[in-house]
């Protein structure tokens, strides 16, 4: 690669049809990219800036922008991630340890369903603190056992369907929820089962939206980290 921008370089200064000086082409050229590229006819492509290059990428769809192949669609979930014997067993260790009880069994019930892994710190945090929050709310609304559980199934498959893409965006996790909650409040076998009444679907939605998406900028730092990227750009500035 050196060798050939020498020759291009020699063939531009020995040549008698150009205007420029020696030294007006050697400041360009030691402004240039470290790893130019090249046209078809042989002159040195611009560099394109990070935002191009990424947007580049993404038009593409190359990695990391290329989406899964299998897609989560909505579907009843009743008892796929919590179930009634495991929402009793729940507030029963809340019950037996006021301090610690609650916090402990969500802890060892998010690694046991893979929902995330033990040195996910920020995102175990996270998680606990949201089903904290949606039992405390499901206390308010009177809900029972079987409704707290399918409750906690809908947000923590919402979750791992915003961690199936890094890049999914607001609208589409808004639109799974919705589904999900249509699913499991309009009785339509085999595409339903009622388990939340209209109010209880309008006040469900409500929630959600306050507590998880509008939030979601946050959630995405605390799931996936926040990786620090420098760059060092080794021209100096000619003025």
């Amino acid at each position: 690669m050196n060798s050939t921008m020498e020759t291009i370089l020699d063939s531009k200064t020995s040549s008698g049809t150009t205007s420029e000086s020696p030294e007006q082409f050697k400041i360009k050229a030691a402004s240039a990219p470290a790893i130019p590229k090249f046209s078809e006819d042989g002159l040195v492509k611009p560099q394109l800036s990070a935002p191009s290059y990424l947007n580049y990428m993404k038009q593409n769809e190359t990695p990391p922008f290329r989406k899964p192949v299998m897609e989560p669609s909505p579907h009843i979930i009743i008892g796929t991630i919590m179930n009634e014997v495991e929402a009793v067993a729940m507030i029963a260790a809340g019950d037996a340890d006021k301090e610690n009880g609650l916090r402990k069994f969500l802890a060892d019930f998010l690694i046991e369903k893979n929902i995330t892994a033990n040195y996910m710190i920020s995102e175990k945090n996270f998680l606990i603190s949201l089903m904290l929050e949606t039992i405390e709310y499901a206390a308010q609304r009177d809900f029972g056992a079987y409704k707290l559980s399918v409750l906690i199934t809908i947000y923590l498959d919402s979750h791992l369907y915003f961690k199936w893409y890094y890049w999914q965006s607001p609208t589409s996790v808004w639109n799974y929820f919705k589904e999900m909650m249509i699913r499991h409040s309009i009785e339509d076998t085999p595409y339903g089962e009622e388990v939340f009444g209209p109010e209880d679907c309008y006040d469900i939605v409500s929630h959600f939206h306050t507590v998880y998406l509008t939030n979601l900028p946050l959630i995405h730092i605390l799931t996936f980290g926040t990786p620090r990227l420098k760059l060092l750009w080794p021209f100096k500035l000619v003025k």
